[in-house]
């Protein structure tokens, strides 16, 4: 093989749009982004006491919210017991309701107890033990059977949670009828541990974000008194659409005691900045995310200034850039292998204009599949005034939920539209073409 396909293909697979969840992944890849807002939380988790111990963070898809908390929980672990997981890992994003939410939780909790062997005595454990086999039907049979094949009560029963539909049915009935039952055993859980361990309980969930819309209305408007009833840290993640609904935000902090944290994205330009024929982009944010790239793939195989086009195109947000040069990547390891077949050199190819154009082509039709002409005027409207007629509009909070239009922050928020989409309106005819002013 070619050494020139196995640096694409390295690349390639350095892109991957996946949160950095290892140490030895964030030690390689994880970028200096985002550490105020993080800060901001760490202060607020470390003086809450009972009544202000829950906490919700929010932010855009592909931000890199997963890959801050999860380095976060890694950093708290000699202060804390920190349980950190993915709701998307246990249950299917469709079912994801706020008592699954807490089973999971105390599932995760008692996994990681049995994982770091903390020491909670034997009967107690056992009672745990049996809890969970019996609110998810799992037989002794059944049990036997699966840990002869090396798997524990908790690998069993997470396997259960995320493909039988009768034990998510089954958990639902039972915790519905008497969710008593499910808090009390799960502070009873976490009382043990904080016995064993001697220290204080702080758990994250994760992905909560990639929920609908709606989902996020039913679990943390209809059931966030359920969610608070935990006697530990918890901090919860949601959507960036979620603080545009006024009410719903005002809710959550009244409840929590705690201002919702929210992820900032990186700001290619200074509001207004590129509407001007030759507007400057912030510096410090390209850097940013072109190091987000020279982190995983040769700066040899760009040609000159194409990390910056990238970076331009991504809107500032961490998983578009990823996105856009793993395209990229994959079009030119199509492009090298039907170069070798015709016996023809390819040891100099790099990602050029060319090849960026086509990638940029690929991933706006792919987004445009799904506006409609109101879609296209809330953009419009964003586009012209930085924020929409209705920023409480559903139609508008899709967009945002989409990373269709992007929340930007400075003393206030403002919004504009992907830089494809931007492109996009260009082609329609709906925006004029931005005319530069360079002789």
């Amino acid at each position: 093989m070619s050494d020139r396909i196995e640096q694409f293909q390295k690349a390639s697979r350095n892109l991957q749009l996946q949160p950095l969840l290892t140490e030895e992944e964030r030690q390689k890849f994880m970028v200096d982004y985002g550490s105020e807002c993080i800060d901001s939380l760490e202060q607020k988790v470390l003086v809450c006491d009972e009544n202000t111990n829950q906490f919700v963070f929010a932010g855009h898809r592909g931000c890199g919210k997963s890959t801050l908390l999860c380095d976060f929980a890694q950093r708290m672990e000699e202060q804390f017991f920190t349980v950190f997981f993915s709701i998307s890992d246990l249950i299917q994003m469709k079912e994801i309701s706020h008592i699954n939410i807490l089973f999971a939780i105390a599932l995760k909790m008692m996994e990681k107890a049995e994982r770091d062997n903390v020491k909670i005595a034997d009967d107690k454990k056992q009672a745990f033990f049996d809890w969970f086999k019996e609110r998810t039907k799992t037989e002794t049979v059944e049990l036997k059977g699966q840990m002869s094949a090396g798997l524990s009560l908790f690998d069993v029963i997470k396997s259960k949670l995320s493909t039988e539909q009768s034990t998510k049915e089954e958990i639902k009935t039972k915790f519905t009828q008497n969710f008593r039952d499910l808090i009390e055993t799960l502070n009873e859980i976490a009382t043990e541990i904080k016995l064993a361990t001697k220290l204080e309980i702080l758990v994250i969930v994760d992905d909560l974000d990639k929920t609908d819309l709606a989902q996020i209305d039913d679990i943390f408007q209809k059931n966030l008194k359920a969610l608070l009833q935990p006697k530990f840290i918890i901090i919860y993640t949601v959507p960036i659409a979620t603080i545009r609904d006024g009410k719903l935000k005002k809710y959550i902090e009244d409840e929590t005691g705690n201002r919702i944290f929210v992820m900032p994205v990186l700001k290619l330009y200074p509001m207004g900045e590129s509407r001007k024929p030759d507007g400057k982009p912030n510096t410090s944010a390209i850097e940013i995310l072109q190091s987000v790239l020279t982190r995983r793939i040769d700066p040899d195989l760009f040609e000159s200034g194409i990390e910056v086009k990238i970076a331009l195109n991504s809107g500032g947000v961490l998983r578009e850039v990823m996105r856009i040069t793993k395209e990229c990547c994959d079009l030119i390891l199509v492009k090298l292998r039907q170069q070798m077949r015709r016996k023809q050199n390819i040891e100099n190819l790099k990602i050029d204009q060319g090849i960026l154009a086509e990638a940029l082509d690929n991933i706006r039709n792919d987004m445009k599949i799904t506006l409609s002409k109101s879609d296209r005027q809330i953009l419009l409207q964003t586009y012209e005034n930085y924020t929409p007629d209705d920023p409480k509009q559903q139609e508008f909070l899709d967009l945002l939920h989409n990373l269709i239009a992007i929340e930007y922050r400075n003393r206030e928020s403002w919004y504009d539209v992907h830089p494809l989409m931007v492109e996009q309106l260009k082609i329609e005819g709906l925006i004029p073409p931005v005319m530069s002013s360079a002789p």
